[in-house]
This record gives C-alpha cells, structure tokens and sequence, in this order.
C-alpha cells in the first residue's frame, strides 16, 4: 500500500509539473491572423501563407523527459486534408539534465534563427501501431475531433532551430501534403530505410513548396 501511494504520489507531482510547464510556456504564445506569435523560447513570429486556416493547440509530453505544444493549421476541402503547417515547441522537463545536440553545419536562416532541415514520410496507421501516444497520433485524433480527416501517407519538409544558451528547448517547423499528390505511394520512397531517387526528386519540390507557405518575421 505504502509503495502504491509513493507511485500515485510522483505520478501526481510529474502532472503538476508537466501542466505547469506547458502553462508557463504556452501563455507566451498566440495566433493572430494567421500569424504565430512566441514571446520566447524562441522569441519569433510565423507568417503561416496562403489557403492555410488555423485549427487550434494541444500540449504532449515525451516520455516524461519532455513537453511540448503543437501549433495546427491545415488547408482542407470538405473536411478532407490536402496540406497541413505545424509549429511545434518543445522542450526538456525541468528536473532533466539533457539538451538538444544537433548540428546546425548545413542549416538556413529565417530572420535571426538557424534551422536545420530535412525530409521525411510516413504511414498514420504504422506511427498508431509502434508510437500510439506519438504527436503524429494525437495530431490526426485532434483534427478528428474537429471534423478533419488524414491520409494514412503523409510526406512532411520539416526545419527545426534549438533556443535558448543551455540548448534545453526547440522549434520544430512541419509541411505536410499527401503522398498520394505525388502520384506515388510510399513504398517507393524508402529502400532499406534509404531513400530512394525517387523520393529524393519529389522532396527538392516539397521543399520548395514548404518554403512558400511560411515566413519567419
């Protein structure tokens, strides 16, 4: 009995934490417009362009070594997801010792920050099966909830800066279309986890695309 209180007890105390961080960070943040306003951790502003319509936040934690707080805007038609922008903040939980440590060699500027970038695709119904609680996951469960739906193939541009001098918080940019847009699908954009050539054309134009839907100010 005693042990089970003890775990009731730091399970607790990890919730409280875990919601007063997201309070502290998210009430720094705003969208206007189509414009995503952050005060801090990074202080930056988005201009997210053209048919994009902003869906609304939702907050997630990482295994308990991290929080963060998604920022969604999709352009739809007929409920139906075509395009989707996603801003997510992240960062590590007070108590963990850790940072991010990614190399920035390669990356691009936007206003006075530096973003590495890549790109990536994937299956929602494999994400659901290996990472149920994955923010992929709970992207797709949130738009469900406010009559939108996802492809299973999703392709994404994503660029991502780190903030702040301990390097404990980040910004992850996201530009997703369907894979079925491609006129492709995805098994023929990965050989043995390599990508293939086919998938390294079609990204340079996701890339290209993902840089006109966004502005950092």
């Amino acid at each position: 009995m005693v042990f089970a209180c003890v775990r009731v007890f730091v399970a607790a105390g990890f919730i409280l934490l875990f919601t007063g961080f997201i309070l502290a960070e998210g009430s720094r943040r705003r969208v206007k417009g189509n414009v995503l306003v952050s005060e801090a951790l990074p202080k930056i502003k988005v201009a997210i362009k053209g048919r994009f319509k902003y869906v609304g936040r939702f907050s997630f934690k990482i295994r308990d070594v991290a929080a963060g707080e998604r920022f969604v805007f999709v352009d739809a038609e007929k409920g139906r997801v075509k395009r989707m922008f996603v801003a997510q903040f992240e960062g590590f939980l007070p108590q963990i010792k850790d940072f991010y440590r990614y190399s920035f060699a390669n990356a691009m500027k936007f206003g006075l920050h530096k973003f590495r970038h890549g790109f990536y695709a994937y299956s929602n119904r494999e994400a659901r099966r290996s990472n149920p609680r994955g923010e992929g996951v709970l992207t797709e469960d949130f738009l469900k909830k406010r009559g939108y739906e996802l492809e299973n193939e999703l392709m994404m541009y994503r660029f991502v800066t780190v903030t702040g001098k301990e390097k404990k918080h980040e910004l992850i940019l996201y530009y997703l279309e369907n894979v079925s847009s491609s006129v492709h699908n995805l098994s023929e954009f990965y050989e043995d986890d390599k990508p293939t050539q086919v998938w390294k054309h079609i990204s340079k134009n996701l890339k290209e695309r993902s840089l006109r839907a966004f502005k950092v100010k």
